[in-house]
């Protein structure tokens, strides 16, 4: 990201400015989760000295790692 706020004008569209440099694609996606899930999160996280992104990354490594022998077992 750029500080380049110096060439924004209210009303027009900026987007351009704030492109990331790099090629990799990111979203960021929202989930909904109850008290006891982020507190696990956190605790997972803080037990790992990781943040909840990486916690989450992992769990969805490890699923997709565990996915074709679960599939295979059917």
């Amino acid at each position: 990201m750029n500080d380049r706020y110096e060439e924004c004008e209210l009303g027009r569209d900026v987007t351009h400015l704030f492109k990331s440099d790099t090629s990799e694609a990111i979203a960021i996606v929202s989930v909904s989760l109850d008290h006891s899930e982020i507190a696990r999160l956190e605790g997972i996280g803080r037990k790992n000295g990781k943040t909840i992104t990486q916690v989450i990354q992992d769990a969805i490594a490890a699923y997709q790692a565990e996915k074709p022998a679960a599939q295979a077992q059917r």
